[in-house]
């Protein structure tokens, strides 16, 4: 069989949602883009999101991660990269929030934020940037994968079988980014982030040290 039956495709992919609709650093980073530059902020995000996922993704499929599973000391850099990344956005979130609050200005434009907003306008760039380092400095991803696809990896299995399997789980952590990002940019949805950007903004990056914190402590232990 050169590739994945329907029913372990649907096990998969839906094994895959449940892996990125999981609460964690990256949502919390995608509300901030979101709100503090606009819903195409959250779209980029999550297309460099993806990226970072597929590269996991294929090392699994071709047998490369094991490389990285097995080196304990690459594993931890890029998990103390990752850490402080992390800390650097949550500090100046946490900055951001102790401004002094402007008045939100009346019909803001869904895509021009007023300057109350979580933090200033960034480049789209910026918010790709963020969503590819979000994932690739997680080797955990690794470690998701490497679980989920040994249910269906077996010696000699055909490369189309191994793209496939790459493949759903890059379109299912990007699209399902993408669906937030736009769901978090619905009118209604967006004013109320910006009405309480300030207090928003002091939490989620509360949120953002609490878990590098987590896993900092986790990487000593």
């Amino acid at each position: 069989m050169l590739m994945l039956s329907f029913e372990e495709w649907l096990i998969l992919t839906l094994t895959c949602l449940a892996g990125a609709a999981s609460p964690g650093p990256s949502v919390v980073v995608l509300i901030r883009s979101v709100t503090s530059t606009g819903v195409m902020a959250g779209v980029m995000f999550g297309l460099a999101h993806g990226f970072g996922i597929l590269i996991y993704a294929g090392l699994v499929s071709i047998g490369l991660a094991s490389l990285l599973l097995l080196s304990p000391f690459l594993f931890i850099s890029i998990q103390v990269v990752g850490v402080g990344f992390l800390i650097w956005i949550g500090v100046n979130m946490i900055k951001a929030g102790l401004a002094a609050p402007e008045p939100l200005a009346p019909n803001s434009a869904h895509d021009n934020p007023p300057k109350s907003d979580l933090l200033a306008p960034l480049p789209y760039w910026q918010h790709a940037r963020d969503g590819f380092l979000i994932a690739f400095l997680n080797p955990k991803v690794a470690v998701f994968f490497t679980a989920v696809f040994s249910q269906f990896l077996t010696a000699g299995q055909p490369v189309l079988m191994r793209v496939q399997m790459t493949a759903t789980a890059w379109a299912v952590d990007t699209l399902w980014y993408i669906l937030l990002a736009f769901i978090l940019g619905l009118p209604m949805i967006l004013r109320w982030f910006r009405r309480y950007a300030n207090r928003i903004n002091l939490i989620m990056g509360c949120v953002l040290i609490i878990l590098a914190s987590v896993i900092a402590i986790s990487l000593v232990a």
